[in-house]
């Protein structure tokens, strides 16, 4: 009798461990954790099953290199993507990685060769190709889209998980929200001025919309931004002079990717020799900015608040 009430707790405590097990493992997000590893969803629907902890992650991008570092694991990156976007305190936790080429550009050869246990890019072509390869050499890789707060704060989460330090990810979470709560409060009840973001190509000039990171900022800030008053459901509307001379606006932002000596003769060449360009409130009033590299080309990570505080100043403190 006393051995099959010992052999009834024992397999009372086996289930109550088998229990515990799944819901940490329910816990953490994922849909399945076996073996030190996990199931989780990335930003295209994909089932992707990655190690709990990974020890060694190429990143591809300078956003979600931002993310990883600001969650901890910036000793755990061995590669990461050819970038000018880096904060100093980014470049400092990741100068003993290696370069595997600019975000459009990714070596695969360098990347398979740092033997990572787990790659992170973002949704672009270029990331998306490598997959079927990276699969077949038994390394996953996780796409991870950067295009709102809610986007930062979700992958702070994540990654924090990842690197084991949810504490310090949940940290970096609440400074960003308190951050942009006192930006959006300091906004409340006034009139945002019109504006504009151009962002500018060796190719062509287009008109950025709340689709865009930096046109999501501006609503945010309260909006006003003439681009998202075209029915147009694209991130990047091709600048039209008709159009900007038609809205007027009080204030242009410039994003300029490519060589900054080739990028201020196209503004000259293309936008100040053109008289639409000379009429507006904001070339006459000298408010037109061209806004910081490091905070606009890409999603600024956990400075994004930074980037949300300029985009402020420039409307409503330079009024």
């Amino acid at each position: 009798m006393n051995r099959k009430i010992v052999l009834a707790a024992a397999v009372l405590c086996l289930l109550a461990a088998v229990l515990c097990f799944a819901a940490g493992a329910k816990k953490d997000g994922s849909d399945a954790a076996v073996g030190g590893k996990v199931q989780v969803t990335d930003s295209t629907g994909r089932q992707v099953e990655v190690p709990a902890h990974p020890e060694r992650v190429v990143i591809l991008n300078a956003s979600n290199v931002d993310l990883y570092v600001a969650a901890g694991g910036g000793s755990s990156i061995v590669g990461k993507a050819s970038s000018q976007a880096y904060s100093p305190a980014v470049q400092e936790a990741t100068a003993g990685a290696s370069e595997v080429g600019i975000i459009h550009s990714p070596s695969l050869e360098t990347i398979v060769s740092l033997k990572p246990d787990l790659v992170i890019g973002t949704n672009v072509p270029f990331h998306q190709g490598l997959i079927p390869t990276l699969e077949k050499a038994g390394i996953p890789l996780y796409i991870n889209e950067l295009n709102s707060f809610e986007d930062i704060y979700n992958t702070l989460e994540l990654f924090g998980r990842w690197t084991g330090k949810e504490e310090v990810a949940g940290e970096r979470i609440k400074a960003l929200q308190a951050e942009r709560q006192e930006l959006t409060e300091a906004v409340s009840g006034r009139t945002p001025p019109r504006s504009l973001v151009i962002f500018g190509s060796p190719d062509s000039f287009s008109m950025a919309t709340g689709r865009t990171f930096a046109g999501s900022l501006i609503g945010q800030l309260g909006g006003g931004n003439i681009a998202d008053t075209l029915e147009n459901d694209s991130a990047y509307i091709p600048l039209s002079m008709e159009y900007l001379a038609k809205e007027n606006p009080e204030v242009i932002f410039i994003i300029m990717m490519g060589n900054p000596q080739q990028m201020e003769e196209k503004i000259h060449k293309d936008l100040e020799a053109s008289p639409a360009w000379a009429e507006t409130s904001a070339v006459k009033n000298g408010r037109v900015h061209i806004l910081p590299y490091n905070l606009f080309t890409v999603n600024p990570g956990v400075q994004a608040a930074d980037a949300m505080k300029l985009l402020y100043k420039y409307m409503y403190e330079n009024e």
